[in-house]
């Protein structure tokens, strides 16, 4: 994928949750703490491809060096595709991301919505209208 691309990617993203947000079948503010984004350094050990939505499992070591393993939920996959996102892209080569999240409203640990992915050559992925991961701007 060329760096002149990104930024379409980005913006279909962008473009598709909006125009999908008021029909969605559950509500991502009310399942996600859309101002409280959280920034986490890990390696994407799984990807799930599958309806409703593509699930990320990032494994991220704790201050003790214990590696936890958090699900952060993605876009459908029709969007994904439709965005000319793959499986493959997200998954990386086992290097160190960064990842903005935003966690679960109901505390649950290690959950969260995936805001943005950065990989170590700079290119990235994003699934909020804010780079900071908040909803609004």
């Amino acid at each position: 994928m060329g760096s002149s691309s990104g930024p379409r990617l980005i913006f279909g993203l962008v473009m598709i949750l909006t125009a999908c947000g008021a029909s969605a079948h559950h509500s991502l503010a009310g399942r996600f703490e859309m101002n409280k984004p959280m920034t986490l350094t890990g390696v994407v050990s799984r990807v799930h491809w599958i309806n409703p939505h593509i699930y990320v499992h990032l494994d991220v070591k704790d201050a003790a060096g214990k590696i936890e393993t958090w699900r952060l939920e993605g876009v459908p996959v029709a969007m994904a595709r439709k965005a000319g996102l793959t499986r493959a892209m997200l998954l990386g080569n086992g290097e160190t991301v960064t990842v903005v999240a935003l966690p679960a409203r109901d505390g649950t640990k290690h959950l969260g919505f995936l805001a943005k992915i950065t990989y170590p050559d700079g290119h990235f992925y994003q699934f909020t209208a804010d780079p900071s991961g908040k909803a609004g701007g």
